[in-house]
């Protein structure tokens, strides 16, 4: 199955998110745009697992919930990956939590690596997913949206098994961890 671990966002965020998106749809041609109810912010992509494998990832994660507590984010503005120049990839970028959000990446890097599962060589850059372009491309500013920087709480984190459809992936929640640190 393939699968990924990510942080859940919350209905505001991205019923907000939805009208950030269509505002861009307006002036972007080209972008498969993400469904407000797939958008997330992805921690580690696992592609194709074998089903003990994928138990083996929730027993090692097992208790960090218990390490943090909810990251008070925000989102900062409209971004592409690898850059602007040469957009893939149009994301959400945030302002607030991204040093707690890497944190709780590191961490799981570090709980994972003794699985066998390698580390990420990019860097890691918390993000939320809105399009992807179907041809690489400029994103040009007078392309960009402004944007509320709206303050929102992550307090999930959840394995999610990834069923992909013409119509776009339908996600499944495995396994979830809620934030909620007691030490």
């Amino acid at each position: 199955m393939r699968v990924f671990l990510a942080l859940e966002v919350p209905g505001e965020i991205k019923e907000y998110l939805g009208v950030v998106k269509d505002r861009l749809a307006a002036r972007i041609r080209g972008v498969k745009w993400v469904n407000e109810e797939a958008q997330h912010i992805t921690l580690k992509f696992f592609g194709e697992q074998e089903e003990k494998m994928v138990r083996e990832i929730g027993d090692a994660l097992s208790g960090i919930e218990r390490q943090y507590d909810p990251v008070a984010a925000a989102l900062r503005g409209i971004e592409a990956f690898p850059d602007r120049k040469r957009a893939r990839v149009i994301v959400m970028a945030l302002e607030k939590g991204v040093d707690n959000i890497r944190m709780i990446f590191h961490d799981i890097e570090d709980r994972l690596s003794g699985l066998g599962i390698e580390k990420e060589k990019r860097s890691f850059r918390p993000h939320i997913t809105l399009g992807r372009m179907r041809t690489p491309g400029p994103l040009l500013d007078r392309d960009i949206v402004a944007v509320d920087m709206k303050d929102f709480t992550v307090s999930r984190m959840v394995l999610f098994q990834s069923t992909l459809r013409p119509a776009g992936a339908i996600y499944t929640s495995i396994r979830e961890f809620e934030f909620n640190k007691t030490i």
